[in-house]
């Protein structure tokens, strides 16, 4: 329904009167103190004839919305009526109603367009608190996979030391049962991850060297030799230098572990546990050595892990040089990114050609592995030590394990909430921008501007 009040028309002496219209009834136009004067009829039958009819209909005939708000706006709109006819008294006070009309439109649609952006900050936030919350759980719980396994990683360390103190001579086959198990988890991970290239690594060839001691040629010294220096001595410090850490609900971490410690346990275990009697029936190859020779063990070491290196370069270097080249990582890239800044990352790094930054890599690889080793006579020689220096290495490994659960969780919570934070502050500037922006100031000053209704009556 629509309607004009008293808009009055003044014309020499008469006034004219327009009421409201009805709904029902096709625009209804009532005069009132009407005078006399021909003049003045006249102007109220051009008034009732020019005007359009204005009623409701059905929607199937109606025409479509408009927004009062655009009509408002624009300067030529008449509402209807043949304004050129209408008195300049009239016409001005139509539009100061019309100016008053689109004054308080506007503020209240600025109104309700902060309002609208206030609510999307709101509702911003309350996203982001809940991506929060969702990530805190992500990174702090853990699957029923994860809670098994470390359930049965517990289990595996109690049954080994109970095997070493009562059956030592089984745990060559204890060593070879958990092999068996983890190392096809480990190649359907590291495939399916595409880090396949690390099997390849020294760790790997020293376990499938002892599997081979073991089951295949368990009478052949230089075999021992070899694989007694290359567990006591480059796998076992590598738990220091690569912080293995001993996650025990991690299949990866626990593997990882699993791979550098249990052959120097082993090796303890077989050579300073089992009966001499037994040894020299199960395992000639160790009962023939009745005295450590420190030349001979690094000369028949050094063939065994010359073998490797040519190999683990041929297959992996050369062969499969394009796919390295595409993305795929090796222990060697992996290690000239990670220490590109000490002084021999730098050196091997600010070497001109490929070839002599392996060569350099290989050199200082077999570098180390000579140091490491030099104390496998000692390891050899005495039981104790040997006891000691395993043990030391066990316990390095879990205490990496205890900085992974304490430090890493709680650094990643603590990113965690600072990342929250950094989007909190940003929340604020934007609210704070919108709040001192021209869309929360009206143009108009509040004195000026009066409810719809108001200026309407």
């Amino acid at each position: 329904m629509s309607s004009i009040d008293n808009t009055r028309m003044d014309n020499s002496s008469s006034n004219a009167s327009i009421m409201e219209v009805d709904e029902d009834e096709d625009a209804i136009l009532d005069a009132e103190d009407v005078s006399s004067s021909s003049s003045t009829s006249s102007q109220i039958d051009t008034i009732k004839h020019s005007a359009p009819p204005l009623g409701r209909s059905d929607s199937g005939s109606s025409v479509s919305y408009i927004d009062l708000s655009k009509l408002l706006f624009a300067s030529d709109f008449d509402f209807g009526l043949n304004i050129d006819h209408m008195s300049d008294s009239a016409l001005k006070k139509l539009n100061n109603m019309k100016r008053k009309t689109q004054q308080t439109l506007t503020k209240y649609n600025k109104k309700q367009k902060k309002n609208l952006e206030l609510d999307k900050l709101q509702e911003i936030f309350n996203q982001r608190l809940a991506k929060f919350d969702e990530r805190i759980h992500r990174n702090l719980q853990s699957s029923s996979t994860e809670k098994l396994f470390y359930a049965v990683s517990i289990f595996i360390i109690a049954a080994a030391g109970f095997v070493i103190g009562k059956y030592p001579i089984y745990f060559p086959h204890f060593h070879t049962a958990i092999f068996v198990v983890l190392m096809p988890i480990r190649f359907y991970t590291y495939f399916k991850q595409s880090f396949q290239y690390y099997l390849a690594d020294l760790c790997y060839y020293v376990n499938m060297l002892l599997m081979i001691f073991i089951w295949v040629f368990p009478n052949s010294p230089r075999l021992f030799v070899s694989v007694f220096s290359l567990s006591l001595g480059t796998l076992s410090f590598a738990v220091i230098t690569w912080r293995n850490s001993l996650v025990l609900h991690s299949i990866d971490k626990t593997t990882s572990s699993f791979i550098h410690i249990m052959p120097p346990v082993t090796m303890f275990v077989m050579v300073h546990e089992l009966p001499e009697e037994y040894v020299k029936q199960r395992y000639p190859g160790i009962a023939a050595i009745d005295n450590w020779n420190f030349m001979s063990a690094i000369i028949i070491t050094s063939i065994y892990y010359t073998i490797w290196q040519v190999s683990y370069h041929y297959f992996i270097s050369i062969r499969k040089k394009d796919q390295i080249e595409n993305g795929k990582v090796t222990s060697f890239s992996y290690l000239r990114k990670k220490n590109q800044k000490t002084i021999l990352g730098k050196f091997v790094n600010g070497l001109p050609y490929l070839w002599m930054q392996t060569l350099a890599f290989t050199l200082i690889q077999f570098g180390y592995q000579l140091l490491t080793m030099m104390f496998c006579p000692i390891w050899y020689k005495y039981k104790h030590a040997c006891g000691a220096f395993v043990t030391f290495i066990f316990i390095w490994a879990a205490y990496n394990g205890a900085t992974y659960y304490i430090d890493i969780f709680g650094k990643r919570l603590e990113k965690e909430v600072e990342k929250l934070k950094r989007e909190i502050v940003s929340l604020q500037q934007e609210n704070e921008k919108l709040q001192f922006s021209p869309l929360a100031k009206p143009q108009v000053p509040d004195d000026d501007v009066k409810p719809l209704g108001e200026v309407m009556g």
